[in-house]
């Protein structure tokens, strides 16, 4: 792939095992036995137990926040996990206690990923999707002819360039562009290659060449209806096309819509992501010493070695900038997570309508750990609750409007906006999601055994 690209491989390489030992460092002492306050292996199972398994044991111990409930005595998961079990997920031999262990938690969201998987997740985790070309969108409601730019990506081949959103491309390689094939097929070329761009900007002809080159895809897009505005939120990451992460991108939004009176933030499947980037999200909306959102953390006494909990809430400690605007929210049943969170900590401050579907009901987050065989474990340790310790997780934070079609949604979106009126009367729902929980145990609709995603599967 060029040389660019093998050193940033290797940079990445060392980012990881520099992570891995800050992380493991703090876990060093957690060794599993009689003397860390965790329940030790009996003799009989001492013998069979890896070192990796007793680590992640102990993991579990001291930060899965429903461990009271689901962790038993660690026997219980040794040689039980059968070969056909573990075959379909081609899962490593050596690693089959472990992953049994993780499958017998509560949520699908707690689960371990060994080491030839590891790294593929841990380039994932705070980054948004990694992209190649020019990075550029056309105005898709064009109906003139005219291929108008409509979205430029930040740090991308075309930004680098110098195209702008409002440019309208005129030629492509000194060919006029008369129809989507044409514009198509000479858009169209591999990394490295340059594409020569004419454009017009304010009745002058220029021309731009651009290198295309992987970037990294913003996560926030602004667009307009009817002359509201409607900023959607892909996902929440701390690596973007933006220097700064999503959260920057939603305040540049924020600032380019600060003439607008009513906009509209669209959270359809956003299924969630870094709670660093969403949580400072939430004060754009509110004043000065309102309570953004409270959470609820497991952790580890390390003088006891023993599970302990903490619960901080995050205090607005200046006016947000959208403070005196109205907002409409859009969400659906794949609004998880971190958007979620960022619904409950607005809407418990401000009445704000929602137009939509119920959303998942994911109001835990987890901690990500690098474990000492490079492995990644993902372990439930924090729960949210609104500024009024109320709890949303499980069932989800219902609509004003209950719409399922997307269009639709967006059409009484949009006249709420306009209208400015409509204060919120719906609150957290009634009915369990079914997204979580063992039959066994709860009422629920979700079975109890779980391996990794299957996109993290051979």
């Amino acid at each position: 792939m060029g040389r660019r690209k093998n050193l940033f491989e290797v940079l990445r390489k060392i980012e990881v095992l520099v992570y891995t030992f800050t992380l493991s460092c703090c876990l060093i002492f957690a060794a599993c036995d009689s003397d860390s306050g965790t329940v030790p292996l009996n003799s009989s199972s001492k013998d069979t137990a890896s070192n990796e398994f007793k680590y992640n044991y102990n993991l579990l111990d001291y930060y899965y926040i429903d461990k009271n409930l689901y962790l038993g005595r660690p026997e219980i998961y040794l040689n039980t996990a059968t070969p056909e079990e573990m075959a379909t997920y081609v899962v490593p031999w050596d690693y089959y206690d472990i992953y049994y262990m993780y499958s017998q938690m509560n949520d699908k969201f707690t689960r371990y990923i060994d080491p030839s998987r590891s790294y593929s997740l841990f380039n994932t985790l705070n980054s948004s999707e990694e992209k190649m070309g020019a990075g550029i969108e056309i105005d898709s409601t064009n109906t003139s002819g005219k291929y108008i730019i409509s979205q430029v990506a930040e740090n991308s081949p075309a930004d680098k360039a110098g195209l702008k959103v409002g440019d309208e491309i005129i030629a492509i390689e000194g060919i006029e562009i008369t129809n989507d094939i044409i514009f198509k097929r000479l858009s169209y070329a591999a990394e490295g290659d340059t594409i020569n761009y004419t454009i017009v900007r304010n009745s002058v002809p220029l021309d731009f060449s651009v290198v295309l080159a992987p970037y990294l895809s913003p996560t926030v897009e602004l667009t307009f209806k009817d002359s509201i505005p409607i900023i959607k939120i892909f996902e929440f990451s701390s690596i973007t096309s933006n220097d700064s992460g999503t959260s920057e991108e939603f305040l540049d939004a924020l600032r380019q819509t600060e003439k607008y009176k009513a906009t509209i933030i669209d959270l359809q499947d956003n299924g969630g992501g870094d709670g660093d980037e969403c949580i400072p999200m939430i004060t754009n909306f509110l004043s000065k010493g309102d309570t953004a959102i409270g959470i609820i953390s497991a952790d580890r006494d390390s003088i006891f070695n023993r599970q302990v909990f903490d619960t901080a809430f995050t205090i607005t400690d200046v006016d947000g900038i959208a403070k005196d605007r109205y907002f409409v929210f859009l969400a659906n049943n794949m609004t998880a997570s971190c958007s979620e969170l960022m619904l409950a900590g607005i809407l418990s401050n401000k009445n704000y309508p929602v137009v939509g579907t119920t959303t998942y009901g994911k109001g835990i987050g987890q901690r990500y750990i690098i474990t000492p065989s490079l492995s990644i474990a993902a372990i439930t340790s924090k729960r949210v609750v609104d500024k009024n310790r109320k709890f949303y997780h499980k069932y989800g934070i219902e609509p004003d409007f209950a719409i399922s079609d997307r269009e639709l949604a967006i059409e009484k979106a949009v006249e709420l906006a306009k209208d400015m009126n409509y204060v919120r009367t719906a609150g957290y729902g009634s009915v369990n999601t079914g997204n979580f929980a063992k039959t066994a145990v709860e009422p629920d609709t979700m079975p109890g055994f779980y391996f990794i995603p299957k996109k993290f599967s051979y």
